[in-house]
């Protein structure tokens, strides 16, 4: 009797394990020209102090400063670095040795998003214009198939993101720049609608802010349920571009508590619980500090082709914070997203091999 319990239990345990590693849901979070240095060193000591800037650093010392950059970089980015920390992996921390680089040669948006989504760093997709996209995207491959169809959406606040999927030929949902959603709406949707338009036009039009793209397609996600979500922020890189570091610190910081958010509503529904991978990762990274070029990015600014990728799900294997000397790419990302679901990424161009992170 006690032989047959064990084996009922042994095939219990087993039936689970291989249930947490099912394919599944995907949700890809972006956070425009975020640099790896205050993902993992927290805020730089060089723009906290920096006695000349244009900017509050008094701001910056009261709420982000700490001693040692594990505390600063808690202090900015607290979900990253208790929950993903802890139960996912971090790539890019090139102090340690792990290093994810762009493969495009431009270092700025389109190209890197094309990059992130296509598996295939084009060179000739080399402007921020709204050209639509030639390559097919990963969000677009599923959702031809059955189970993917009507279950995928991007949910941007720049307005080229409805050209980087190609909103028309992909045929999902894309909620960019200040569109309201389509269709029948609750009237929490519809005053979110209205919301964005009454809030300032910080971005001259092109780019709404970031908390409106979040909880537009947060409640998109609880209604809708679909199996792809893309939520794209974008106020980091122009605040950056502004040259306001503390805005840029507290962005970040905000999209932090915002995957939070999105990660116990993953857990908590369901629908997603259990089945659900979360990626995190950026579209290029930003010049140093100490030659007073964190402002920029693009192929003339050296770094800005470093970033980094951060992962959380049941199909994830566990790494924390890699320590593993190893040279990633952000072209991995579209063929990783299929693997999850469940699926190969077969596109009209070459596409790059997964990330090494998924459990087998």
């Amino acid at each position: 009797m006690k032989k047959i319990i064990f084996f009922v239990l042994l095939a219990a345990a087993s039936t689970l394990a291989s249930a947490q590693k099912t394919p599944g849901n995907v949700v890809v979070v972006t956070l425009d020209g975020l640099r790896w240095q205050e993902l993992f060193n927290g805020a730089d000591s060089l723009l906290t102090f920096d006695k000349a800037a244009g900017y509050n650093t008094r701001y910056i010392q009261g709420k982000f400063w700490a001693g040692s950059s594990k505390v600063r970089r808690e202090k900015l980015m607290p979900f990253m670095w208790t929950r993903i920390f802890s139960k996912g992996v971090l790539l890019g921390n090139r102090t340690l040795g792990s290093q994810v680089n762009v493969s495009n040669p431009h270092w700025f948006s389109y190209p890197g998003y094309n990059e992130i989504f296509t598996g295939f760093a084009d060179s000739t997709v080399n402007s921020n214009a709204k050209s639509p996209n030639k390559n097919e995207n990963v969000f677009e491959f599923l959702n031809k198939l059955p189970e993917f169809k009507g279950k995928t959406a991007s949910f941007a606040s720049w307005d080229v993101f409805s050209s980087i999927f190609n909103e028309k030929r992909s045929g999902f949902l894309v909620n960019d720049g200040f569109r309201d959603l389509p269709g029948k709406l609750t009237e929490k949707q519809i005053a979110l609608n209205r919301l964005q338009h009454e809030l300032p036009d910080l971005f001259h039009g092109s780019e709404r802010l970031d908390v409106t793209t979040f909880r537009i397609g947060l409640e998109y996600m609880k209604i809708n349920k679909p199996k792809l979500i893309h939520f794209g922020f974008g106020d980091t890189d122009e605040f950056a571009h502004g040259g306001l570091y503390d805005f840029y610190l507290d962005a970040a910081h905000k999209s932090d508590a915002w995957i939070k958010e999105l990660w116990e509503h993953i857990e908590s529904d369901p629908f997603y619980a259990g089945k659900t991978t979360l990626i995190i990762t950026t579209d290029h990274g930003r010049g140093q500090a100490k030659q007073g070029l964190w402002k920029d990015h693009g192929r003339q600014v050296d770094g800005s082709d470093q970033i980094w990728i951060a992962l959380i799900g049941p199909s994830i294997n566990f790494q924390g914070e890699s320590t593993l000397k190893a040279q990633y790419y952000q072209g991995q990302i579209a063929a990783t997203i299929a693997k999850l679901a469940g699926k190969e990424f077969k596109a009209n161009h070459p596409v790059m091999q997964p990330l090494p992170v998924i459990a087998k």
